[in-house]
């Protein structure tokens, strides 16, 4: 018991002395107060314009960069500040051009974005490929994740997106299994950086097999412990899922006090699981949540019949020994 009581304080003390470790805030000098604002074009972005109404100009598109003094130049509209808007922002410029030049009452005017170096959306965490997605105008969330070849194993169905303003953040809930339209057409803008966080992971220690740390959402093994495919097998990790994940108990677990210890509120409780009981069904297989530490004490009573049979076990093969000497 005084074994189990020494191997438990350390499990609640270790974790602990590691955070308050890391807990001091990190401090950036020198940094200002970032300023957000709207994407829209920039000095090298490329654009196609179409003037309908000139004959002269041609019927192909004239392709136009945006200069490094944020304007462009057209024919008759003359030159267009472009810097900071949008394809429409900036079409319906050009229109107001044409309109005050009196050259047509009513110009015909398209505008499409061939390249842009702020109109994008960042797509960071769980996901297949993580990488900036270029976007013109607002797309589902759904659009966006195709694009990166959607959320991996190891991704907790939370998504966020930080919008480019100083518009409050947006969750979503996104489960690929049984996706619901309502997050499936949440709309992302040009300029946003969407999130996918990490579903965490638990530790096993004590008398396992297998002690280590592993994912929430576990991960396809053959005999041994895998690598990285397969993740994300589980939805709901249990205890006894978790214990089979980690290659089962040893021969001397205290089977009946096996230890969740669990973070709530800056608080670290014990729950106490017997697991005799949750093998035969008797009581309900408990579901872990992120951090979770799962320990196995091992059973006093076991480790000395363990000793006594191998020292059993030991005198009877040397008596056997000695009994041939000549």
């Amino acid at each position: 018991m005084k074994l189990t009581s020494i191997i438990l304080t350390g499990l609640l003390l270790f974790p602990a002395a590691s955070w308050a470790q890391g807990s001091e805030p990190a401090t950036v000098t020198g940094a200002t107060e970032a300023k957000f604002l709207p994407p829209g074009l920039t000095a090298g972005d490329q654009i196609e314009v179409r003037l309908f109404d000139f004959p002269d100009v041609g019927s192909a598109p004239l392709r136009v960069r945006v200069s490094a003094d944020g304007t462009v130049r057209l024919p008759y509209a003359g030159v267009i500040q472009a810097e900071g808007l949008s394809a429409d922002d900036l079409q319906r410029s050009i229109v107001q051009a044409l309109k005050s030049k009196e050259i047509v009452k009513e110009p015909n005017v398209s505008v499409d974005i061939i390249s842009a170096l702020n109109l994008n959306v960042r797509v960071i965490g769980e996901v297949r490929l993580p990488k900036s997605v270029p976007l013109f105008a607002p797309m589902p969330i759904s659009f966006i994740l195709s694009e990166v070849g959607g959320i991996t194993g190891l991704a907790s169905h939370h998504l966020t997106i930080l919008h480019h303003s100083q518009e409050a953040p947006t969750s979503v809930d996104y489960d690929p299994d049984a996706p619901t339209s309502a997050a499936m057409n949440v709309l992302v803008q040009p300029g946003d950086i969407v999130s996918v966080s990490h579903m965490g992971v638990f530790f096993v220690g004590g008398e396992v097999l297998r002690p280590g740390v592993y994912p929430l959402g576990g991960a396809v093994s053959v005999g041994v412990a895998s690598g990285l495919s397969g993740m994300g097998v589980v939805k709901q990790m249990t205890l006894l899922q978790a214990l089979t994940q980690s290659g089962g108990v040893t021969q001397i677990a205290a089977r009946s006090k096996m230890h969740i210890l669990r973070t709530i509120d800056g608080k670290r409780e014990d729950i106490v699981v017997d697991q005799v009981k949750l093998s035969k069904g008797e009581i309900a297989d408990p579901i872990l949540h992120a951090d979770d530490i799962i320990y196995v004490p091992p059973s006093y009573i076991r480790m000395q019949t363990n000793n006594l049979f191998s020292t059993a076990i030991a005198s009877l093969y040397a008596g056997i020994q000695v009994s041939h000497l000549p």
